[in-house]
């Protein structure tokens, strides 16, 4: 009965994770995620009255598909500010949040049987977005000892005759790295003698702890002849805690825009109009907040990454952006939990069990490419992340 296209299709883990999560919670149990990618705030005051003002003065019609200019010219003003990099407001156009951006843009960039190269752990939804453009995802593994990153060498493994586009996160999820200018140079070097489109997801890209830096280094800096086939996806989702809003954007070559507007305009329309103008006061208005918001985001990393290391078996790297921490939990593989008689042999168990057992919910690795591992999410408040640690201590000492 259902197409092939649709047998592709799985729900999103994380958020099955937060949907039993809250099950727990309505069955009495104290819970603690730490599953859901999301920060714990509130979105900023000014951002919501400009929402309402446009409510009140009745903004609530059909906007361009591509977006209201205002919030265009603001993205693309907002890019040149913050990493040097030049674009008409008609080079930009908005979406409901970045996944459907990215979306658009595979839409728009593949053909049957063009290979996407996505390199792993990666964000949950992007071998299924290839899949849906019918595309073949093509995982390149980044082990730890390459700090999880694509590597000149790696991505030269990975590429082939069939291959159309590289999906590059940084600061990225589920890991908190950040590529570093010369890893992306490096990268930025083997590209150039391809014709392979790169779209740059840089949701996280001004959360970054490293001290002095307000925003992730961007291959679009690094090599201007790969400037033609380069796409920057973004979102307010996370630097401005606007998950709920839905505002994305795309920026690069004029006709790729074009097409993913046309593409939006026979899906779902526009974007959110009055979002829109809420969206414009964020990029325009006073940024206090989002520094307040990071320096708060480090302290909950510093707290959260030194809770971790003490707990006998977990291994991590310090997350350098984002707010996720990606742990290692395979020292836990083949131990029985003396709670309910069941050996632990992948993360997707582990992570059940701890569920379960402590009430904590984090995201297991192999939903991110990698097993072993589990994502947790450190923007939500010192006192259950405290919690957290606490129970995660406690759950991982009785296992045996």
């Amino acid at each position: 009965m259902l197409s092939e296209r649709a047998k592709k299709l799985k729900p999103s883990p994380t958020l099955a994770l937060s949907a039993r999560a809250q099950e727990l919670a309505k069955a009495g149990q104290n819970v603690i995620s730490l599953a859901v990618g999301e920060p714990d705030w509130d979105t900023f005051s000014y951002i919501k009255d400009a929402a309402k003002k446009s409510l009140d003065e009745g903004f609530t019609k059909y906007t361009p598909a591509a977006g209201i200019p205002e919030f265009r010219k603001a993205i693309v003003d907002g890019i040149k500010k913050d990493i040097g990099l030049s674009y008409d407001p008609s080079q930009c156009m908005v979406g409901i949040g970045a996944k459907q951006t990215i979306f658009n843009a595979l839409q728009v960039l593949c053909n049957p049987g063009d290979e996407v190269i996505i390199p792993a752990p990666y964000w949950v939804s992007y071998p299924t977005m290839a899949e849906l453009a019918d595309a073949k995802p093509v995982i390149a593994m980044c082990p730890r000892e390459h700090n999880f990153k694509l590597t000149p060498e790696i991505l030269k493994r990975a590429l082939t005759a069939k291959s159309k586009v590289l999906i590059l996160n940084s600061p990225n999820n589920p890991t908190g790295e950040v590529y570093t200018a010369q890893e992306l140079k490096d990268i930025a070097t083997v590209l150039e003698r391809t014709a392979v489109w790169v779209i740059s997801d840089d949701i996280y890209d001004k959360l970054v702890f490293a001290n002095g830096m307000q925003i992730a280094p961007h291959i679009g800096q690094q090599n201007e002849k790969l400037r033609e086939r380069l796409l920057l996806a973004n979102s307010l989702s996370k630097t401005y805690s606007m998950t709920g809003w839905r505002l994305g954007s795309l920026v690069g070559d004029k006709k790729v825009i074009e097409a993913c507007s046309h593409y939006q305009s026979q899906s779902a329309s526009c974007a959110v109009s009055f979002a829109q103008k809420a969206g414009t006061v964020a990029l325009t208005g006073p940024q206090t907040d989002v520094v307040k918001a990071v320096q708060d985001l480090k302290r909950r990393r510093d707290m959260f990454y030194k809770g971790l290391t003490k707990i006998s078996g977990i291994e991590l790297n310090e997350p350098q952006g984002a707010f996720y921490a990606w742990v290692n939990v395979s020292k836990f593989f083949g131990r029985k939990n003396q709670q309910t008689g069941r050996i632990i042999n992948q993360s997707s168990e582990f992570c059940a069990e701890l569920l379960e057992g402590t009430g904590v919910a984090v995201v297991p690795g192999n939903e991110f490419g990698l097993d072993g591992y589990a994502r947790m999410s450190f923007a939500v408040a010192p006192a259950k992340l405290e919690d957290a640690v606490a129970r995660l201590d406690k759950f991982c000492s009785q296992l045996s």
